[in-house]
């Protein structure tokens, strides 16, 4: 079934430090100019600042992840007011990328019980998960990824199992009652499957974790991020999820929400139409 509204459900704005640093108003007039009715802010909670102490990567990398003059007030702030000010062309809705950090449970449960309230739609996410000498990007770089996470775990499958268990971790915690409802790029650990050769291989053990997530999704009301992002990776070239996973999604009727993940203006409502004919497949 077609989606009724026009809706990209995964987008940032210039409050995230890894971002072009275009505003986020013009993010708002390319969602406009594509025809789009609804469109989420979902901009990355703060790191809290004891974990990023201890996080072993550069100050240059740290930064990046940062977010803008830690204003997170600002953010509602500035969001809200666009949501007034387009209100009688676009539905604008505020909310957050809540990254799950295992071990920061307390943290994640303060500020979601702080800004929960004001949440009009929210994404749970996993970038990170053990590795060597701590914890680790999933993302960040091949070399990285070889350094932190292969050379830790010894193969690839055994990083990409860790990874779905750190989201099953992050499914099953409970962050009270403004938790997100929306699972986000759940297979970003495939973000360089063609560097390591490992482009369409689906073994049955992660078949199985797979299955295991979207069954347990279905049972506890989760939808899912259908993420474009990925097809724009040079290693990836695929969405997260995979397309077999998103007609396994469907077969369990997990509801399927487009993000364009857009980090810049270009990337609002990207691949929209490859996202349709998945969907219609």
């Amino acid at each position: 079934m077609l989606p009724k509204l026009k809706r990209d459900g995964h987008t940032h704005t210039h409050y995230c430090l890894h971002a072009s640093g275009e505003h986020a108003e013009e993010y708002v007039q390319k969602a406009i100019e594509k025809g789009f009715t609804v469109y989420s802010f979902t901009e990355h909670l703060p790191f809290p600042a004891k974990f990023m102490e201890q996080f072993l990567y550069p100050e240059e990398v740290k930064e990046g992840l940062g977010f803008l003059n830690d204003d997170l007030d600002g953010y509602f702030r500035d969001m809200l007011a666009l949501k007034e000010k387009y209100k009688d062309k676009i539905q604008l809705l505020v909310g957050l990328e809540i990254d799950y950090l295992p071990g920061e449970h307390d943290y994640l449960r303060m500020m979601l019980k702080e800004y929960g309230p004001f949440l009009e739609d929210g994404l749970l996410s996993v970038h990170i998960i053990e590795g060597h000498q701590g914890w680790r990007c999933i993302d960040l770089s091949p070399a990285d990824f070889t350094e932190g996470l292969l050379g830790y775990y010894s193969t690839y499958e055994q990083v990409q199992l860790a990874y779905y268990e750190t989201i099953k971790e992050a499914l099953q915690v409970d962050l009270g009652p403004y938790k997100p409802k929306r699972i986000s790029h759940l297979t970003l650990c495939h973000k360089f499957q063609h560097y390591f050769g490992q482009a369409g291989k689906v073994s049955k053990n992660i078949k199985d974790a797979v299955i295991d997530l979207l069954t347990y999704m279905k049972e506890h009301g989760y939808s899912l991020d259908a993420n474009m992002a990925g097809l724009f990776r040079e290693y990836c070239r695929e969405p997260y999820p995979a397309p077999w996973i998103i007609q396994a999604a469907r077969q369990l009727k997990i509801p399927l929400v487009y993000g364009s993940d857009a980090h810049a203006v270009k990337n609002v409502g990207r691949a929209y139409d490859y996202y349709l004919q998945l969907i219609k497949a």
